[in-house]
C-alpha cells in the first residue's frame, strides 16, 4: 500500500489557489502485503478518509453531524503557531527554535508530517533515527545529548510503546519534553497547572477533534481502551476538567463489554484485537482511535473499520498531534527566551541571626550553612550546561554565557580600591562585600563581588 501525506500539508506552503484536482505529496513507498502495492497503486490517506467518512455519514442519516473540518483545524493550530513565532523573532531576530525527535524505526511517513509542519511553523527540525531495537541504554543517551544542546529547545520521542520505560521518560528534561511524558509535567497538568506545563498532544488532539465536531463532552460517559502512561493519564484528567465521568480498561479485561455498552465516547490507545466483536460498541458511539498503526500504514487484522455510527479517526488524531506538538514547540522557544532576558534575580537570601556580644569572625563564618552553588545559579538565571560544579559551594562559569548574554546591556563595574584599613580592619573587602549587600539584598539591584582579583584592586585597576 502506498502511504501518502494529506492535501493541506502541501497547501500548507503554498498560497491558496481556486479549487482544482487534489494534489498529494507522496511519501516513502512501503512494502505492499497485496498484488496491487506500490507507489504507483493503493489508496492516499486522504481518499480513505473520505471514502470512510462517506460510509460514515451515509449510516448516520440525515440529522446527524457532519465530520469535522480536520484539515482547517490543522492550519489553524500551524498558522497560529507560525504568528506566535513570528512575533518572537521581531524581537529575537536570530532566534529559531530547534525540535529533536529521537525516532527509534522506520516510520517515514511520521517523520515527512513532522517535517512539513515543521517547515510552516518556521521551526528547525532535526530527527536521530536508531535502529529498531534499541536499547534502553542506547535511547537515554541520546536524551543526555540532546538535553545539554542549548540549541534544542524541544524533544520528542518516536519509539515503540515497550521503550518507554520510567527511566526513559524521566531522563527528559521537563522544560524540553513537548510530547508531556513526563512525571513532573503530568503532575502540574493533574494538580491544575496546566499554563505551567506542557500537555500531551494526542491527548489535546482528541478533545479538540470532539468540541470542533460539537460533541457536549459534560456530563458525558468517556472509555479509554488500551492506552498506557502517560497517555491515559492526561486523557482522563482533561475529560475529567471537561465535566465527563472517565473509566479505562484494556483488551483483554472480562467487563470490557459492559463498560462499552455504557460509554458515550471512545477512545482507543491501541489497535482492536480480531476477538473483541464490533457488536460491543452501541451504535452512535463516538469513537476516535489514537494508535499510530493507520498513519503507518500498518492495518493489522484488528483494524477499525468504518461500520461505527460515530467519529472514526485515526489519521485526524495523529496529524492534529502532530501540529499541537509544534505548538508546544513555540511555547517552548517562547519560555526559552522570556528566561533570556534581564530580569531581577530571584534570590532568597539566608536568614541572619545578630548576637550580642558579636561573635568572632571564625564563629560567624562555622555558623552559617552556605548555599549549595547550583541553587544560586538558577536562583541568578544560570542554565545547568553553563556552569562546572566543584564540590557543593564552589562552580566555575563557562564562557559559553557570553555568547547567550551578548545581546543583553552591559552593567556597571564598580571597583573597589586603595583604600586605607580603620582600625578594625575594615578595607576594601569589607566594603566590597558590604556594598554588594546593600545593593542586592535592600535595593533588588542584581549584583556579586569579586574578591581577591588579580592586578585590579592593588594598582587601581592599572596593568603595569
Amino acid at each position: 500500500m502506498s502511504a501518502r501525506l494529506p492535501l493541506f500539508l502541501r497547501g500548507l506552503r503554498r498560497p491558496q489557489q481556486p479549487p482544482g484536482p487534489p494534489l498529494r505529496l507522496r511519501a516513502p513507498c512501503r512494502a505492499s502485503s497485496g498484488g496491487g502495492g506500490g507507489c504507483g497503486g493503493g489508496e492516499g490517506l486522504l481518499g480513505q478518509r473520505r471514502l470512510r467518512d462517506a460510509q460514515v455519514g451515509s449510516s448516520r442519516g440525515q440529522g446527524s453531524q457532519a465530520p469535522p473540518a480536520r484539515d482547517s483545524i490543522v492550519r489553524e493550530v500551524i498558522q497560529n503557531s507560525k504568528e506566535v513565532l513570528s512575533l518572537l523573532q521581531e524581537k529575537s531576530p536570530t532566534f529559531k527554535p530547534v525540535l529533536a525527535i529521537i525516532q527509534a524505526g522506520d516510520d517515514n511517513l511520521m517523520q515527512e508530517i513532522n517535517q512539513n509542519l515543521a517547515e510552516e511553523a518556521g521551526l528547525n527540525i532535526t530527527h536521530i533515527c536508531l535502529p529498531p531495537d534499541s536499547s534502553e541504554a542506547e535511547i537515554i543517551d541520546e536524551i543526555l545529548k540532546i538535553n545539554e544542546d542549548t540549541r534544542v529547545h524541544g524533544l520528542a520521542l518516536q519509539i515503540s510503546e515497550n521503550s518507554f520505560s520510567n527511566k526513559v521518560l524521566n531522563a527528559l528534561k521537563p522544560e524540553k519534553d513537548v510530547d508531556g511524558v513526563t512525571d513532573i509535567n503530568l503532575g502540574r497538568l493533574v494538580r491544575g497547572d496546566a499554563h505551567e506545563c506542557y500537555v500531551s498532544p494526542v491527548a489535546r488532539a482528541v478533545i479538540e477533534l470532539l468540541e470542533k465536531s460539537g460533541v457536549n463532552l459534560d456530563g458525558k460517559k468517556m472509555l479509554v481502551i488500551g492506552a498506557h502512561g502517560s497517555l491515559e493519564a492526561a486523557l482522563q484528567c482533561l475529560f475529567q476538567r471537561r465535566g465527563s465521568m472517565t473509566m479505562s480498561s484494556q483488551w483483554k479485561t472480562p467487563q470490557l463489554q459492559g463498560k462499552l455498552l455504557e460509554a458515550d465516547i471512545v477512545v482507543l490507545g491501541s489497535p482492536k484485537p480480531e476477538e473483541i466483536p464490533l457488536s460491543w460498541i452501541q451504535p452512535g458511539t463516538t469513537v476516535l482511535n489514537c494508535s499510530h498503526d493507520f498513519l503507518s500504514g500498518k492495518h493489522g487484522c484488528g483494524s477499525l473499520g468504518v461500520h461505527f455510527n460515530g467519529l472514526i479517526a485515526e489519521d485526524d488524531v495523529s496529524l492534529l498531534a502532530a501540529a499541537l506538538r509544534i505548538q508546544n514547540m513555540v511555547s517552548s522557544g517562547r519560555r526559552w527566551l522570556r528566561e533570556q532576558q534581564h530580569a531581577r534575580w530571584r534570590l532568597h537570601c539566608l536568614k541572619l541571626q545578630p548576637l550580642s556580644p558579636v561573635p568572632s569572625d571564625l564563629e560567624i563564618s562555622r555558623a552559617q550553612t552556605p548555599k549549595a552553588v547550583e541553587v544560586l545559579a538558577k536562583e541568578i538565571g544560570l542554565l545547568a550546561d553553563e556552569i562546572e560544579i566543584h564540590g557543593k559551594s564552589k562552580a566555575k562559569v563557562r564562557l559559553s554565557l557570553l555568547e547567550r548574554l551578548k545581546d543583553q546591556a552591559d552593567g556597571k563595574y564598580v571597583l573597589v580600591a586603595g583604600i586605607t584599613p580603620t582600625p578594625l580592619g575594615e578595607g576594601k573587602s569589607t566594603v566590597t562585600v558590604g556594598l554588594v549587600q546593600a545593593l542586592t539584598a535592600h535595593l533588588n539591584i542584581n549584583s556579586f563581588a569579586c574578591l581577591r582579583q588579580p592586578s585590579q584592586g592593588p594598582t587601581f585597576g592599572v596593568k603595569v
